[in-house]
């Protein structure tokens, strides 16, 4: 069994944008209560998470930002736009967002675990050099990357995003780097918030062909999603040879999910972490670590996120994805590879 890092803390729950809002307390307190039903949490090591620094943060935000946020939040807070709220504990708890991100990056890199999953919120991955949005306030993901670049010299990180929308706020942040091989799978941006994440967007400069958009259409199943890791996603990862890989795990793509059109189950979420943990296996010693984005169905969330630590912890799942990898995801699969291959040995 696996030696697994739950980094998760309690005080996720000061922020608060109100009791209609998706993006609530429930979120965390109904998935840990649904794991300690199953006896799941006996079997992780519950990692309490670093506050990140304003250095952490400053490495991927602006100071105007990062103040905008803490003035908005210590003056009892405010709206950024119409979804996205502050309250006056929202700074507190996105520092502990994004250093619980950190602290599951360093503990992998580290060796200290095997792997971990950092169940934080508020989520991160709309969150601009300069800008709120989507529920986010600091990209947590990208302060990560950016914090493990400087303590441990790395010099090729792969993101995979399977949130429900495109990633738009860490795409921005590496749009230039080639140090990061940032990939999101998504709604057709078409049809869904944030309208952008199409696959002609590629990065530039230096980063042309390390930003990689794979829209998909709604309705896509997780034998699509298989398909399409299978046949594009791990041979582009081969070919970028990351020396850890991170997870972006929103679960608002399940079925269950009314924010999206996407139906992913609990068997696909299962399915996609171990065909991950065997990639990292093979290309980067198995350094993986996962951290929460969206996911608001708050049964399915449980569910969802029950299902990745057992793959996380090498506990048999039982599952197969139903039926055959789908192969009419080939069009879309033949546009991407002729599209990278430019870029990447595929």
């Amino acid at each position: 069994m696996s030696n697994t890092a739950l980094v998760y803390s309690k005080r996720y729950m000061m922020h608060d944008a109100g009791k209609s809002h998706p993006e609530s307390p429930g979120r965390l307190t109904e998935t840990v209560r649904y794991l300690q039903g199953t006896g799941l949490m006996d079997r992780l090591r519950v990692v309490e998470p670093k506050t990140a620094s304003i250095d952490d943060l400053a490495r991927v935000h602006s100071i105007e930002h990062i103040e905008r946020i803490r003035d908005c939040s210590e003056t009892g807070g405010c709206r950024i736009n119409a979804d996205t709220y502050i309250s006056e504990h929202t700074f507190e708890t996105a520092l502990l967002a994004a250093g619980g991100v950190l602290t599951a990056g360093d503990l992998v890199v580290n060796k200290s675990f095997d792997n971990a999953f950092a169940m934080v919120r508020p989520p991160g991955h709309h969150a601009r050099y300069d800008k709120a949005a989507g529920f986010c306030y600091f990209n947590n993901v990208a302060i990560a990357v950016r914090f493990l670049q400087h303590k441990y010299n790395l010099e090729r990180i792969m993101i995979f995003d399977w949130d429900t929308h495109a990633a738009d706020g860490t795409m921005s942040i590496f749009w230039n780097d080639p140090s990061v091989l940032n990939i999101s799978i998504h709604q057709d941006p078409n049809t869904l918030y944030p309208g952008t994440g199409f696959m002609e967007q590629v990065g530039e400069g230096e980063g042309e062909g390390y930003t990689v958009n794979i829209p998909v259409a709604a309705g896509s199943q997780d034998q699509d999603y298989r398909y399409i890791i299978e046949n594009f996603v791990k041979p582009l990862a081969r070919s970028y040879k990351p020396q850890v890989i991170i997870i972006s795990a929103g679960m608002d793509s399940h079925k269950k999910d009314l924010i999206s059109q996407i139906a992913l189950t609990e068997k696909g979420y299962s399915e996609m972490t171990r065909a991950f943990m065997e990639l990292a296996d093979g290309l980067c010693d198995g350094r993986i670590f996962l951290e929460l984005e969206g996911g608001y169905n708050l049964k399915a969330l449980g569910k969802s996120s029950f299902e990745i630590l057992k793959s996380l912890l090498g506990e048999p799942g039982g599952y197969v994805i139903d039926g055959a990898l789908v192969p009419h995801n080939k069009e879309l699969v033949d546009a991407l590879r002729e599209k990278f291959s430019s870029y990447h040995n595929l």
